[in-house]
């Protein structure tokens, strides 16, 4: 019977035990689960850390078996995951700052880094590369050299414009005296050509001047009619030297309020472009008519004309097809132009000659 006793006794303390047991079972599943969910919502917010960050990062283990990649660098080295996830290099050259993939064509500038990955007890488990694209930096560089560049240059050229100018004017105004006084013999005709010659210089120093120091816009009433006859004319000998005719249709007198200087400048650009597009010779036609409110001025030649591919490039600064050419003479135009509330249009056709057309306001 004492036996029975102890045998029913030490079942219960079993029982008991085990009842207890599976309750810290339970307690413990339980906090597993809420520890594994904390670990996975951890790594899927460190996945999307990772993945938003615009720096590429790749993780190689302690073998240096690639084993974690994010979408930067997905993007930068032109791979997917699964196709580096195990192996031990990455598909991409580097030379000096230069990061070449290997599925493109295209290189990048970047900044690199490693560093080792260590864990809680200061062991290393492996290394992190780090690849930061900078091309836009390595542009934004070049393009503020450039800047600097071209600060200096217009600097300098402001200060040598100005010292030619006033010896190119009296130059052109002996000129001009020399061919009145022996205008009936040869070389009245060779000193005109030297006005004409000295007139384009002064022309092209008047365009340098005008984009290194900006322009101000001065409106008085002027003459369309009497500004192109007098431009026309002081480009007559010019002309005829070159097998140039030109032939003016203007309506009556149109007075707009304009800045002379600055109006005067750009027709002058728009009518030697017209006579440098003719080395062979031809005519250029210049009309004019009331359009919307505006004068609308059209100077047409019958040169070589402009390719498509290039005409949207003909107004930006120191574009030129000219050997010779500054590339600054339809930019300052369309300056002017836009300065006066008005625009430039142009019309081209390969072998069949070019149209510029001004609208300028009435009011």
């Amino acid at each position: 019977m004492k036996n029975e006793n102890l045998l029913s006794e030490a079942i219960l303390k079993i029982n008991t035990a085990s009842e207890t047991l599976i309750k810290y079972y339970s307690i413990l599943e339980e906090r597993i689960k809420i520890l594994t969910e904390e670990v996975d919502q951890k790594k899927r917010l460190l996945s999307s850390i990772i993945d938003s960050i615009d720096i590429a990062v790749v993780f190689f283990d302690r073998d240096g078996v690639i084993r974690l990649i994010n979408r930067a660098a997905e993007l930068l080295f032109n791979v997917k995951t699964e196709e580096v996830t195990g192996q031990n290099n990455l598909p991409i050259k580097i030379e000096n700052d230069l990061i070449y993939p290997a599925k493109s064509a295209k290189p990048f500038y970047a900044i690199l880094s490693q560093s080792d990955v260590l864990d809680s007890e200061g062991e290393k488990i492996g290394h992190v590369f780090l690849c930061k694209d900078i091309t836009k930096v390595k542009e934004l560089e070049a393009e503020n050299e450039r800047n600097r560049r071209l600060t200096a240059m217009g600097s300098l050229i402001m200060k040598i414009a100005h010292e030619i100018r006033n010896p190119l004017g009296s130059i052109e105004l002996f000129a001009n005296m020399i061919s009145e006084d022996i205008k009936e013999s040869i070389h009245g005709d060779y000193a005109r050509r030297i006005s004409s010659s000295v007139r384009m210089l002064r022309n092209t120093l008047e365009n340098m001047l005008s984009f290194t120091r900006g322009m101000t816009v001065k409106k008085t009433p002027v003459c369309i009619n009497k500004l192109v006859e007098e431009i026309t004319e002081e480009f007559k000998e010019l002309f005829s030297s070159a097998a140039i005719a030109t032939e003016i249709k203007m309506n009556d007198k149109l007075v707009v309020p304009l800045d002379f200087s600055l109006i005067r400048q750009a027709l002058i650009n728009l009518i030697v472009n017209a006579y440098q597009a003719m080395p062979e010779g031809g005519r250029i036609t210049i009309n004019s008519s009331i359009c919307d409110n505006c004068v609308k001025l059209t100077i047409k030649d019958t040169g070589h004309g402009i390719d498509e591919e290039i005409i949207e490039r003909i107004f930006d600064p120191f574009f030129s097809t000219k050997d010779r050419g500054t590339g600054l003479g339809l930019s300052i135009t369309n300056s002017i132009i836009s300065a006066h509330g008005g625009r430039i249009e142009v019309k081209s056709k390969t072998g069949e000659g070019t149209e510029f057309a001004v609208y300028l306001p009435l009011e």
